[in-house]
């Protein structure tokens, strides 16, 4: 399942703050759920046409705040808050 997210390469915004930015939203407005497996890395880089790099990153610093839990060979899940 896609993410409700979008980013927008026109922004001067570098993209992975764009993205930090539109799944911290998406969690907090409830688009995104506690418990819900977001997509892989290899996934999300491919639907939003971004580096898987900056996906992970992304990521390590969702997990690093708390945000979400990696789970190896699982996949990642949104946290309570």
């Amino acid at each position: 399942m896609p993410l409700p997210i979008a980013i927008d390469p026109h922004d001067p915004t570098p993209i992975y703050a764009q993205l930090d930015r539109a799944i911290r939203f998406a969690i907090a407005s409830g688009r995104i759920v506690t418990g819900q497996q977001l997509p892989t890395v290899r996934q999300l880089a491919v639907d939003l046409s971004v580096n898987a790099n900056t996906v992970a990153r992304v990521y390590l610093a969702l997990e690093r705040d708390g945000v979400v839990n990696t789970k190896r060979g699982v996949g990642t899940f949104v946290l309570e808050p």
